[in-house]
């Protein structure tokens, strides 16, 4: 055996089990040593096909594997990415048939190389990591298989299953990635019977509006989030129409739009920035930027805004282009402010500029608790903003709310007061 072997371009196939330290708790060694036996034994079942072949695979940590594909004599990209691909598809129906315990899978196109470590051969590169990370993102993004976009691109076969899941950039990867996954009836959480062309339907629904959120710098296609919130939405209503439940994916992309509802000046390089931690609750971030919430804090308020974060649902983004109206001197009110990002002017009825709001500012509660229940001055966009609103319907719901908002109008009041100036009734 040559004591260093050529660099060579290969797919890897990570795999892990999901939650064996949970299933794996309660049982005796022995127990241990015979489930895992059986789980290997079941995946190599499935791996190893004449179809498949070269292939390589080992167990590793126990619950995990790692399968190695090799090109055939004159074989390109295209066909052993078709293969592992292949696998991948036949290890998530078996995980939906119950025949084989629910299992990641990160899918790879990388180079590797060997070297002889003491009495084996041991392989080298960084693509091991970067097909680890695509394993251990299945968890996030609610799927059994994700795939890098030279993967995606090579394979034949399942084009119209392809199914974007964005564009992201990770601390422990050094390249951004585009990522994709196969949607079939059967597997990754599609009913068997499900109508396969509305399937389709879906992910041409789901796509279009991925090419929106990740931008498309060749094309000429800008990251544009409120089209792609809309886009989601209406994809999300569908797929929960035809399969009977959501789809992670996009409620995650829809949980990163909440949170950063502006694309950061890199985004169109690189993507969304998963930090490899759970991310702030928006009720951290707007307790942490809001002074008013900071003023009207108690430990109640506390739990609520931070800790039990049920309210969130009810903030709607709003994106605002500069000059608009947001809200008209005497209109009925329809719901409270929290300007995200950009300026604010508000304006009394002659048009004389009262205040400037900044990021971070609560605006419109006052008109709740006065007792005309009217807007008695104007706000318009002196930016581009991004508002969080919560509508009066929601508002009413929630009485602790309703408290925390109270007091931060009786705050503003007595500024007002206090300052001798016409009160602006927001």
């Amino acid at each position: 055996m040559l004591k260093n072997g050529p660099e060579r371009e290969v797919v890897i196939l990570m795999t892990d089990m999901i939650q064996y330290s949970l299933i794996s708790s309660g049982m005796t060694p022995v127990e241990i040593r015979d489930f895992l036996i059986d789980y290997h034994c079941r995946i190599n079942d499935l791996i190893y096909r004449e179809g498949s072949l070269p292939l390589e695979i080992e167990p590793s940590a126990g619950d995990g594997s790692l399968v190695i594909f090799d090109k055939r004599p004159g074989e390109d990209c295209s066909g052993v990415c078709t293969r592992a691909v292949e696998v991948a598809l036949r290890m998530a129906e078996a995980i939906t048939d119950g025949t084989l315990a629910p299992t990641r899978m990160g899918i790879f196109l990388g180079h590797i190389i060997e070297a002889k470590l003491g009495t084996r051969m041991a392989k080298f590169g960084a693509s091991f990591a970067v097909a680890n990370r695509l394993e251990e993102l299945c968890g996030h993004f609610g799927t059994h298989l994700l795939m890098d976009r030279e993967v995606a691109r090579y394979q034949k076969g399942f084009e119209t299953n392809l199914v974007n899941i964005g564009k992201i950039s990770l601390t422990s990867v050094l390249h951004p990635m585009n990522i994709f996954t196969i949607y079939r009836p059967g597997i990754q959480n599609c009913p068997a019977e499900v109508d396969e062309a509305k399937l389709l339907k879906f992910i041409q629904m789901k796509n279009e509006a991925m090419e929106h959120f990740s931008g498309n710098l060749l094309l000429g296609v800008k990251p544009d989030f409120p089209m792609v919130r809309e886009k989601l939405l209406a994809a999300q209503k569908y797929f929960t129409e035809l399969a009977g439940r959501e789809d992670v994916g996009i409620e995650r992309i829809l949980e990163y739009i909440r949170e950063t509802p502006f694309p950061a000046s890199d985004f169109d390089q690189r993507g969304m920035k998963l930090l490899e931690k759970k991310r702030d609750s928006l009720g951290e971030r707007l307790f942490h930027l809001s002074k008013e919430l900071l003023r009207a804090m108690n430990s109640d308020f506390y739990h609520v805004l931070v800790v039990d974060t049920n309210w969130e649902r009810y903030f709607k983004l709003e994106w605002c282009n500069k000059g608009d109206t947001i809200i008209q001197i005497d209109s009925v009110p329809d719901g409270i402010y929290y300007l995200d990002s950009g300026t604010a002017e508000v304006f009394n009825s002659n048009g004389e500029l009262l205040s400037t709001l900044e990021a971070g500012t609560i605006f419109g509660e006052m008109a709740y608790f006065g007792r005309e229940k009217k807007r008695t001055a104007s706000v318009r966009a002196k930016t581009d903003t991004v508002l969080r609103k919560i509508s009066t319907e929601d508002f009413e719901k929630l009485p602790v709310i309703i408290k925390i908002f109270k007091r931060i109008a009786m705050a503003r009041r007595q500024e007002i007061v206090d300052r001798e100036s016409p009160a602006t009734g927001r």
